[in-house]
């Protein structure tokens, strides 16, 4: 199993990279200049070709990624060139907020989405069937910022209920959270509800469940311990990607509440041009959204001890192997 998880880490190397790479190329031929959008547009030339020169700018292209690269790889991140401060600790006290609220989304989208799946197995081609389908599809179809602006007009312009926007502390922390993790847990839900529901038809249909009820099992029983354990690496695979896309994919959300996490100030920096700041915040969410895929796959041998077994057998044959070989 170790040595999975070491391959694992080093492929994370090359994705790194990529991801480095297209969003530096992406941001380096994207109109607009960045010294301008700095010192502001009635800054004369001269100050532009310093600033250009200060920041690197008047290097090739491919002479910049290096540098910057180099530097990447030794922990240095760069300054941003719009607030002088070290990118790396403006990315770590942002972050934490977006977890919070990709927790809360994803919270929110298993307690829909799981249950709801279920029920829409147990109850196949029914009028519950087809309802828990058409919600689902209209999870899946809708847009998250209009979603948002529609909850915020009813539960805080018309019903003042809740908070429009900001991040509350202690209790007014749940009370500001209740609106963005709606929004982004509604779309994840339909997609784990269909899930759900594709995981659970194919569990019904097996051997075992029926050979469950003629032991004169109850149902609940067989839905919960049969049906549904032996359904979950897809429900756990889907939950896993919904968490790792909320991490990076929260910034609307975050924009149109104010929620101080990474994704809205990403979308800043991306509007000043903040090179530093942009690559770095995307290192970080793709690292992130790495590490949580690694984390689902570990998960499955936890949930399937069949999974587990396959792995001390791989090292038990390779072992068999080379003592046949030193023989």
């Amino acid at each position: 199993m170790y040595k999975y998880v070491i391959k694992r880490i080093l492929m994370m190397i090359p994705v790194l990279i990529g991801v480095s790479f297209l969003v530096f190329f992406i941001l380096a031929v994207s109109p607009g200049d960045p010294t301008r959008m700095i010192l502001g547009q009635q800054a004369s030339q001269e100050s532009i070709e310093a600033m250009r020169q200060e920041l690197g700018l008047d290097h090739n292209l491919f002479v910049r990624y290096f540098d910057y690269m180099a530097d990447a790889l030794q922990g240095d991140f760069g300054v941003s060139w719009k607030t002088k401060l070290e990118v790396l600790p403006q990315v770590l006290g942002y972050f934490p907020n977006t977890v919070i609220l990709s927790i809360a989304g994803i919270v929110v989208a298993i307690l829909i989405g799981v249950p709801i799946g279920i029920l829409s197995a147990k109850k196949q081609y029914t009028w519950v069937d087809n309802i828990a389908t058409v919600l689902g599809l209209i999870g899946v179809a809708m847009p998250n910022f209009w979603l948002g602006l529609l909850l915020v007009m009813l539960f805080s312009l018309t019903l003042g209920w809740l908070p429009p926007s900001g991040m509350g502390q202690g209790i007014e922390l749940l009370t500001s959270l209740i609106l963005p993790a709606l929004t982004l847990g509604t779309g994840c839900a339909a997609s784990i509800m269909r899930m759900t529901r594709s995981s659970m038809l194919e569990s019904m249909r097996q051997d075992y469940i029926d050979t469950a009820r003629a032991k004169g099992l109850k149902e609940n029983y067989i839905t919960k311990y049969h049906m549904f354990k032996n359904a979950l690496i897809p429900i756990v695979t889907i939950i896993g990607l919904q968490f790792g896309m909320l991490l990076g994919g929260a910034a609307l959300t975050e924009t149109i509440f104010s929620w101080p996490g990474l994704g809205r100030f990403m979308i800043e920096s991306i509007k000043a041009k903040d090179m530093p700041m942009v690559l770095g915040s995307a290192m970080f969410l793709a690292l992130m959204y790495s590490v949580v895929n690694l984390l689902v796959d570990i998960l499955y041998a936890y949930v399937d001890p069949r999974i587990k077994a396959q792995y001390s057998s791989m090292g038990g044959r390779k072992k068999r192997v080379k003592k046949s070989f030193a023989r």
